[in-house]
């Protein structure tokens, strides 16, 4: 059903060294398989229905899963791999939808782990392999690579990662982003506060009562900056220090 490419590459962050993942071996080995199986880019993909045949559009960041093929390529028995996807969705790393004749796996924040910087690739790929092609799998000897003259402000994935990790510290959950949206909404905040402030209102946001009975998300915060830097101004302790 699927294949293995050797080209191309994902991102891989050290601190992952300290996430839950990585203190099981063959936890660790599964989910790194799934960051190496999710597609770079949107494609449709053939898959076998019975005696037929159907197109399947995945995006970016899922890929068809099928636990004989797993099975093959992680050379573990099926059993083993699919309480490791479970356990996988549970931690809220990855999403699992099924049917009767596939399973589809969303890396949850795949934009987080994969927001290198993006390259675009231009090359001739015949239309029996294009199908197919639904991993990274950019070939660096047959095609030109050029670097994105359009680049992402580094200060967005990393302040993201910040608010994910202070909300995960409070609710013992990580944080699912939308980052079209939210990724945008950071931008917009970045352009007004600097990062360090940002990082002191995301605490005061966490602690804040009212922001707690409305519920932690990534848009509420947005809305209640302006009020929690106010309120910060405010308090007497910081005006004294001021005076």
């Amino acid at each position: 059903m699927d294949t293995i490419h050797d080209e191309g590459w994902v991102c891989l962050w050290r601190k992952s060294i300290h996430s839950r993942v990585f203190q099981s071996e063959g936890l660790w080995k599964v989910w790194t398989w799934c960051l190496m199986k999710a597609n770079h880019e949107d494609a449709w993909a053939p898959m076998k229905t019975g005696r037929g045949e159907t197109q399947v559009f995945v995006n970016r960041g899922q890929f068809i899963f099928g636990r004989k093929t797993a099975s093959k390529e992680l050379k573990m028995d099926e059993s083993t791999i699919y309480k490791r996807m479970q356990k996988l969705k549970n931690m809220r790393n990855c999403n699992i939808e099924s049917n009767t004749h596939y399973s589809i796996v969303t890396v949850l924040n795949y934009e987080l782990y994969q927001g290198c910087p993006k390259d675009e690739v231009t090359g001739k790929v015949t239309t029996k392999e294009q199908p197919s092609n639904t991993n990274n799998n950019d070939n660096n000897e047959n095609n030109i690579v050029r670097r994105s003259k359009k680049q992402t402000d580094p200060r967005v994935k990393e302040f993201l990662s910040f608010w994910g990790e202070i909300f995960q510290k409070v609710t013992g959950q990580p944080y699912v982003f939308s980052f079209g949206k939210d990724g945008s909404l950071a931008k917009d905040l970045l352009k007004v506060h600097s990062f360090e402030i940002l990082q002191g209102a995301t605490r005061d946001y966490f602690r804040d009562e009212r922001c707690r009975v409305q519920g932690f998300t990534f848009g509420r915060f947005k809305v209640e900056v302006n009020r929690l830097l106010s309120q910060k101004a405010m308090d007497p302790l910081a005006q004294a220090k001021r005076e």
